[in-house]
């Protein structure tokens, strides 16, 4: 294990040139990292110079962990809108400038290695790589789906807005176009929005929404079956006359629902059912 322990030593003594050179290669190849700021460089080679200390012990043990390091970047690298390939091919080009580093150890000691020693160091370097390769992927993956799932929260809090205008009267302003997906948002937190806010009678306003498909057009139907079973009354306003020309022939029934040319004309009546002033 002397020989191990000696190229353990040698690469921990020349962790500052390889860090260097890791930053230098990620800034050659790279915009991303080319364009970031002084204090991110620096922050990039700390976390160069701790890979390279974590590494340096496969030499040494079998037990070697990278599972907080991987971690660590990973979130730090999603956050910065790194893109992931970037990221792999980067860890594929310092295996290479790592693997050369290890060449010139060889190339010192020459007597005292053997073939079957090297190819047992290509090895575990190879694997060590490939295991950082896949910790990181995960962990850079559970970042992004993290993400995603809070921008479509966000897109559905933005794409259904419920608006207070009295107490227990709520307007629903729908604008641009409606596809499936976003009649479905529109369905899901239309029902929570309305049930949070305690309201008696939901206004739905069409007047910014150009047209509607028969599937989109009867998922707004089955909107106003859903809160008519949560006890909200619901009146739909500012309805096209492609929309009424759709629903008309997709055969909704809209006798049982109030209707109006304008939010200003459906307000003030129902305003006055309420007893409100």
């Amino acid at each position: 294990m002397a020989i191990e322990h000696d190229l353990q030593e040698f690469i921990l003594r020349n962790n500052d040139t390889l860090s260097n050179e890791w930053v230098k290669l990620q800034e050659q190849k790279f915009t991303a990292y080319n364009a970031s700021a002084e204090d991110t460089r620096n922050e990039r080679l700390e976390q160069n110079r701790t890979f390279n200390q974590i590494i340096s012990g496969i030499f040494l043990s079998d037990e070697v962990n990278f599972s907080a390091w991987s971690e660590q970047v990973a979130v730090k690298r999603a956050n910065l809108d790194i893109p992931l390939h970037e990221t792999l091919e980067n860890f594929k080009n310092y295996r290479v400038v790592f693997w050369e580093w290890i060449m010139k150890f060889v190339h010192e000691n020459e007597d005292s290695i053997s073939l079957e020693m090297l190819g047992e160091w290509s090895r575990k370097v190879n694997r060590s790589f490939d295991h950082v390769i896949e910790l990181f992927t995960i962990y850079f993956q559970q970042v992004s789906d993290a993400r995603l799932h809070s921008q479509q929260q966000m897109i559905m809090e933005l794409s259904a807005p419920i608006i207070p205008v009295y107490s227990k009267i709520g307007v629903l302003p729908l604008v641009g176009e409606i596809d499936t997906y976003r009649a479905q948002m529109i369905k899901e937190s239309s029902l929570d929005k309305s049930t949070e806010l305690k309201l008696e009678h939901l206004i739905i306003d069409l007047s910014g929404v150009p047209i509607m498909d028969t599937m989109v057009a009867n998922e707004l139907f089955q909107v106003v079956r859903a809160l008519a079973l949560l006890g909200i009354q619901t009146t739909v306003t500012g309805i096209r006359p492609e929309i009424a020309q759709t629903a008309v022939q997709l055969g909704i029934d809209f006798s049982n629902i109030s209707t109006y040319a304008h939010l200003s004309q459906a307000l003030p009546v129902i305003v006055n059912e309420h007893h409100l002033s």
